[in-house]
């Protein structure tokens, strides 16, 4: 055979090979689904979560840190960019994280916002030194507001205890608990209603039990002897009934062989 036509054969061969085969296409990727518990969406709110506790948690160093400069008597305003040169934070923070923290320090009730925008610790009390804090308990006092906490005042002037001790008894420390921590209150000791009164008739005042006794009989023998018993006036507060539950509606049965009701007899024995 010719060789010329031996190779537009084989060429013709190839040709009809190739022009067989399937037409091999890339499948395009798969984009990521979300899975039916909404895997994406979960971990999308977990990452906010973690990202709002960082933030409340650089505010709360930063609270921390003006109400110790106020304690140092380092009471000038700041700026946020001051505040965190100082705690040496300044490139730990994100960029979004400040913007956060521009917004949500302004409302802090222990941060005051000046008017070129910096930043002063505000303390629960205007109390600076040992004279101003008898005068903020004699205030109490009067007012009838009652005592004022310990964990309050260590946010006002350092070595509170010690003012306190200096006092004396011009000052009444009750121990008290808040929210399962311990805690004091101090009330002011008005000199002119302390009064002296002998053992005897503290001892018969511990010795009177009033435990077998109702409230109501109690009230009536303080009201024979002209003492009108405290009663409290605070609002109370209503319990709302709970709904009425809804009855359900019956849905007619059918009933069958109604056209046999004259015809169908009961055999069974009686």
């Amino acid at each position: 055979m010719d060789p010329a036509l031996m190779k537009q054969r084989q060429e013709f061969m190839k040709n009809a090979i190739k022009s067989m085969a399937p037409d091999r296409k890339k499948k395009p990727k798969k984009k990521p689904t979300q899975g039916k518990d909404g895997a994406t969406e979960d971990t999308g709110k977990k990452a906010d979560a973690i990202s709002n506790a960082a933030n409340f948690g650089i505010m709360a160093k930063i609270v921390l840190y003006m109400k110790n400069r106020h304690l140092d008597q380092k009471q000038w305003s700041l700026s946020l960019r001051e505040i965190t040169d100082e705690m040496g934070i300044t490139y730990e923070i994100p960029k979004k994280a400040e913007l956060w923290l521009k917004e949500a320090l302004p409302k802090n009730p222990r941060l005051q916002t000046e008017e070129d925008g910096k930043l002063k610790y505000v303390p629960p009390y205007k109390v600076k030194n040992r004279p101003t804090l008898l005068a903020l308990l004699k205030k109490h006092h009067v007012e009838g507001k009652g005592g004022v906490l310990l964990s309050e005042l260590n946010d006002c002037i350092p070595n509170v205890e010690q003012h306190i001790k200096a006092l004396g008894d011009q000052v009444v420390d009750v121990p008290t608990q808040i929210n399962k921590r311990k805690d004091h209150v101090y009330f002011y000791n008005e000199p002119e209603t302390d009064m002296v009164i002998e053992n005897d008739f503290v001892a018969l005042w511990r010795l009177a039990s009033v435990d077998h006794m109702d409230e109501k009989k109690i009230e009536e023998y303080l009201q024979k002897h002209g003492i009108n018993a405290a009663k409290d006036l605070a609002q109370k507060r209503l319990v709302a009934a709970a709904p009425k539950r809804k009855q359900k509606r019956k849905i007619p049965q059918k009933t069958y062989n109604v056209h046999l009701a004259g015809v169908l007899e009961d055999y069974e024995e009686t």
